[in-house]
């Protein structure tokens, strides 16, 4: 194997958790009830993928000190920073959906709320829109003050349409449409009349920022429908949490007492009275990180590939999930904490728990612990370990796992013995 492309083996960490959570409602479904999932033939509580990434970004920003916002309101975060170099409240938010309407985006428009898409954009990307606009600040309070006058103008004729159909007892169903409209429109119509040269300019601006970076992007990734250059394919990859078990959910009923009533003595009986549903779960949960992709993402710079691993080995086994956290304060930590590093492909090892574990005077846990560490002795028999750079394993039971790799004494002592196995192959 030649230099270069040994550079280029797959390089994947594999993180595997065994968390024993109480009574709970960690992650709801639609109506309130926590998430299940059918795997193996039976019911088994669930932690959705996506409520997993949301908390371990967060957590990971927060240790980084590095932030990205997914969020629909860029047009009023650039405005907020015109407002304060003393932009007029009217111009600066038209001014900053005109750099949304400039960025020719097919399917991205503009909304009440803001954009009619989340974005998902570095902290400094708003202050960099908010820079273009001060620079081509006359071209685009020009077209604000037409978009305002069209905008007047459609509103006018809109109530005198609506009036004029209530005088007549007509339909009015389409008014709102016609009034939705007329507030979106004007500003499209608006950045046509600023020149062609200004706006190339500000298209080919504004496409820098949309396609900007920084390493909570380049870890989770990105997808903006119809520009593909602003698509950053993550290189965290995570999997739904799964119970090791079977579990049914749970029905509490609850009461609330009115103080001033029962201060006063003169009844009794709850002011409110209602149902809640909960679950108490052992999960198996399973991420991956592509360092490969990680770096490329990075554009090389392998210092904050390795710190944004390290934080996100901490990240991932310690995000607290908060939803009804209030009231049943479910913060426990893993029991098991394993890490694998694969120069092949990422393995998740869920398949131990197909056959759901039985429900036993001794709990799930100390049966999950074992399936798990069997389960990944199998895999290592099937497949070899030639490809397994390293693994390790921290725990808060004393149960030795014979397939798991080294103990280490604390979390702080796994993230630097993985760390310092990533360090040696991308150097």
């Amino acid at each position: 194997m030649t230099t270069a492309s040994a550079a280029r083996t797959p390089l994947y960490i594999d993180v595997h958790l065994i968390h024993s959570t109480p009574y709970a409602n960690l992650n709801r479904d639609r109506q309130g009830a926590p998430k299940t999932a059918t795997y193996g033939g039976s019911l088994r509580p669930r932690l959705s993928s996506q409520n997993g990434r949301r908390h371990t970004r967060t957590h990971l920003q927060n240790a980084l000190g590095i932030r990205a916002f997914r969020t629909r309101r860029t047009p009023q975060e650039v405005a907020t920073r015109l407002i304060a170099q003393g932009w007029d409240a009217d111009t600066a938010l038209t001014a900053a959906q005109l750099l949304i309407i400039g960025a020719d985006i097919k399917g991205l428009g503009l909304t009440t709320e803001g954009t009619n898409a989340l974005l998902f954009l570095p902290e400094a990307a708003f202050d960099a829109l908010a820079s273009i606009a001060t620079e081509y600040r006359e071209a685009l309070t020009t077209a604000a003050d037409s978009a305002a006058q069209a905008i007047a103008d459609a509103k006018a004729k809109a109530e005198a349409a609506a009036q004029k159909a209530a005088d007549s007892d007509g339909d009015q169903d389409d008014a709102p449409e016609e009034q939705e409209a007329a507030e979106a429109g004007p500003v499209a119509a608006a950045w046509k009349k600023i020149s062609a040269a200004d706006r190339k300019k500000i298209t080919g601006e504004v496409l820098d920022v949309l396609r900007s970076r920084n390493a909570s992007i380049a870890a989770f990734g990105r997808m903006l429908a119809n520009e593909s250059a602003s698509t950053v394919d993550g290189a965290v990859q995570m999997a739904h949490s799964l119970a090791t078990h079977s579990a049914r959910t749970q029905v509490d009923f609850f009461s609330a007492v009115d103080d001033v009533v029962h201060n006063a003595g003169t009844e009794t009986g709850a002011g409110h009275m209602g149902d809640q549903r909960y679950t108490s779960a052992t999960f198996y949960r399973y991420s991956t990180l592509n360092i490969r992709e990680l770096v490329d993402n990075l554009d090389g710079d392998t210092d904050t590939a390795l710190q944004v691993t390290s934080e996100f080995l901490r990240a991932f086994p310690l995000a607290v999930l908060p939803a009804k956290a209030s009231g049943t304060a479910p913060h426990t930590v893993p029991h098991l904490i394993h890490v694998a590093v694969r120069t092949d492909r990422p393995i998740n090892l869920v398949g131990a728990y197909e056959t759901p574990v039985p429900a036993t005077t001794d709990g799930y846990l100390s049966a999950s612990l074992a399936a798990l560490d069997e389960h990944a002795g199998a895999h290592t028999r099937m497949l070899g370990n030639s490809r397994i750079a390293g693994a390790a394993h921290t725990a808060l039971v004393d149960t030795e796992f014979e397939h798991l790799g080294d103990r280490t004494d604390s979390l702080d002592h796994l993230v630097d013995r993985i760390t310092s196995i990533i360090a040696k192959h991308i150097a």
